[in-house]
């Protein structure tokens, strides 16, 4: 398969912290990765699985399991049963993005008191060779998704990339508002919360964190879709 280290190592981590806090860090977590090739499409418990070969990562552990309730929205940002100050609800959020993004899917499998398998499926790239030989091994050029003038809030406190940012929105066809100070965004949301129709906020910022911030948007505005960006390699949980 092919994917960015980085991000293949933070599915990892989020995935065994998250297990490690479900055992309250006592009993059993296991880690396996196999190959494995499904003949027919599969509903999977978040989303479908075409027919095709797969690398397999498998993390089970022996905690406390969840319910269907909770099963349902694990994935869903900021979503979380921990107490208040004891995560940020978005550790299986990025699992789960990161997933998307390398064309994968993720299985789970949970009962309370019985505890919780996680099984993401990668799908498994064909030799160069292989490809040459069906006429693929070419690169395909990706088509650029541009806007049609959808409102993008912008919160960098460093100002040139927030500018920078809003440069490259608006060559795409989007209209940025960029803010680098989080107090100042969050007091423009206020006054219009129906106007942005995207939040890019960095995480990293003196006066609140990315994190707090997006808190105090989706107490305005629950639907708000926020995407978090930091060149620090700090984990969200």
């Amino acid at each position: 398969m092919t994917g960015d280290p980085t991000e293949l190592q933070q599915v990892v981590m989020n995935l065994g912290t998250n297990a490690a806090q479900a055992m309250n860090s006592r009993g059993v977590l296991e880690i396996a990765l196999d190959m494995t090739e499904i003949v027919e499409a599969q509903a999977l418990s978040h989303g479908n699985l075409p027919a095709g070969r797969y690398i397999r990562l498998a993390v089970r552990d022996s905690g406390s399991g969840m319910d269907q309730a909770t099963l349902e929205r694990i994935f869903e940002p900021f979503f979380t049963t921990k107490p208040a100050g004891h995560g940020t609800g978005l550790g299986l959020s990025t699992v789960h993005g990161i997933v998307a993004a390398h064309r994968g899917a993720v299985d789970v499998k949970s009962q309370l008191g019985q505890g919780t398998t996680f099984e993401i499926y990668f799908p498994q790239i064909e030799p160069a060779s292989a490809q040459a030989d069906e006429g693929e091994g070419e690169a395909t050029e990706v088509p650029v998704e541009y806007g049609n003038g959808e409102t993008i809030l912008v919160v960098d406190d460093d100002t040139p990339l927030m500018q920078l940012a809003e440069e490259m929105l608006a060559a795409l066809g989007y209209e940025p508002v960029g803010f680098d100070r989080s107090p100042a965004a969050l007091n423009a949301f206020s006054a219009d919360p129906g106007r942005f129709d995207l939040v890019l906020t960095d995480e990293v910022m003196p006066d609140m964190t990315g994190v707090e911030l997006s808190g105090k948007l989706h107490e305005i505005r629950s639907d708000l879709p926020i995407v978090l960006m930091t060149g620090y390699g700090r984990t969200l949980r």
